[in-house]
């Protein structure tokens, strides 16, 4: 699958797979199914779009196939092509999101170094000096950081609550999806599921704190609140933009099980968006039923044969449909902006009085390319009929015709040397072979006359 194509499927699936986290489970209690859904969906979106279903054409076609030349499409392209322009920005993109990620681990890392640090059983309490209380304590991988202030009191329920999320492993979900935006940094939906993930974290450790009754919690965590400020990365006690939905799950009853059949109707709509999003390739005829009703169809009257005596014939033989299609084709701007190439197979029926009709798609390449051929097939003049027993009947073709973006390098370089005897690089003669090693970026010019057999290149 090309970058283009991949990057907007994934970014398909992420929307559709959040959408049905807010809309269906975001108010559930099941608060590890919860994570589980969010991290699987991030993860499901990334692959799935390399996921292919087959084909149901058969690779073997039916008799009466016209086989022609590969019709290949020059396209001059500029300094930078799209793609190049696609790939710089999206690298830059890519640093930029990397750059940003190594500080912000690079801050915390400094900041927990600072602190005096105790082995626990669980974790590794860390304990920060005055100058930075207005640090909020929080946990990270192994290490529980409390302030100044929280190191002299060592609240219980701040302990356990951030026990919790460091037993949980809530740090390598929150870096995960770090990774998975400096990749994705173009799509503002992730920054909505890193947030859903933490507020998902923030539940699963209160949970974890209330296992031992603590009726004055919900005013501990607003009291707390008050003096706190969120740090990039890491999971503090608090967090003003959790607060309140944090405080309506503790006083919200368990949700009926009923409510797990919201996990379950993700499935088939993650299945249709899968069939939706293959490549026109794998839905063959899709773009030609999309044409039928470009040109009223003829009428096809009597047997329709795949086997005759008398083949029909194009204007002009095979030289004039090659001579027809080469002039008529043209590559569609998608599929050179997808580089996309193949071959695309037209099925179509040239009746008893050489009309074209029935046009089909039997296998396509998608971006165009499939309605384009179709399009070409449709304005072919009258063919000359078949004959069966001397009589003019309906016959059935398949033609392929192969979409390729570049010219046979080989080839081109054949049909320039051809009947060259002398090559000569800066005034020196040498042979064939020196010239094919020449690198084209240190050739400045290049001279070939064909009366004196000779190639001249200066080099730069």
């Amino acid at each position: 699958m090309n970058a283009l194509p991949y990057f907007l499927t994934a970014s398909l699936y992420l929307l559709l797979f959040y959408g049905c986290y807010v809309l269906l489970l975001r108010r559930n209690t099941f608060f590890s199914l919860n994570r589980a859904y969010l991290l699987m969906s991030i993860g499901l979106s990334i692959t799935l779009p390399f996921i292919e279903l087959p084909s149901g054409t058969a690779e073997s076609l039916p008799v009466g196939t016209i086989t022609l030349p590969a019709f290949a499409v020059k396209s001059e392209r500029a300094t930078w092509s799209q793609d190049q322009w696609f790939w710089l920005i999206y690298g830059l993109g890519v640093v930029v999101m990397s750059l940003r990620l190594g500080l912000n681990l690079r801050a915390i890392f400094r900041l927990i170094k600072r602190g005096t640090a105790e082995r626990k059983s669980a974790y590794t309490l860390v304990r920060l000096p005055k100058d930075l209380n207005l640090t909020p304590s929080f946990s990270f991988g192994q290490y529980l950081v409390l302030n100044h202030a929280d190191a002299l009191t060592e609240p219980d329920v701040l302990l356990r609550h951030e026990e919790a999320h460091i037993r949980q492993h809530h740090t390598s979900d929150v870096l995960f999806l770090e990774i998975v935006q400096v990749a994705f940094w173009f799509n503002p939906v992730l920054w909505l599921y890193k947030r859903a993930l933490q507020e998902v974290h923030e539940f699963l450790a209160d949970r974890a704190v209330l296992k031992t009754p603590q009726p004055d919690y919900p005013r501990q965590l607003v009291a707390y609140a008050l003096n706190v400020s969120t740090t990039a990365l890491i999971t503090p006690f608090v967090s003003k933009s959790t607060l309140k939905q944090r405080i309506v799950m503790l006083h919200k009853p368990q949700t009926h099980r009923r409510a797990l059949l919201g996990y379950v109707l993700v499935l088939p709509l993650a299945a249709l968006l899968t069939m939706c999003s293959q490549s026109e390739r794998d839905q063959p005829q899709s773009e030609a039923s999309a044409q039928t009703s470009v040109r009223k169809p003829v009428k096809v009257d009597g047997e329709v044969y795949t086997v005759v005596e008398n083949q029909p014939e194009f204007p002009g033989g095979m030289e004039g449909l090659g001579a027809f299609m080469q002039k008529n084709l043209k590559y569609p701007e998608a599929a050179q902006k997808a580089e996309v190439e193949g071959r695309v197979f037209v099925r179509f029926i040239v009746t008893k009085e050489g009309d074209i009709t029935d046009v089909q798609i039997l296998k396509g390449i998608g971006y165009g390319a499939d309605a384009e051929a179709v399009r070409v097939v449709k304005s072919m003049p009258r063919w000359k009929p078949a004959k069966q027993g001397g009589q003019a009947v309906n016959v059935q073709y398949n033609l392929p015709i192969n979409f390729q973006l570049e010219e046979d390098k080989v080839a081109e370089k054949a049909a320039l040397y051809k009947g060259i005897k002398h090559f000569i690089i800066d005034g020196k003669e040498v042979t064939e072979g020196d010239i094919t090693a020449l690198s084209p970026d240190k050739i400045a010019r290049m001279d070939v006359n064909k009366e004196k057999a000779e190639i001249i290149i200066t080099t730069k």
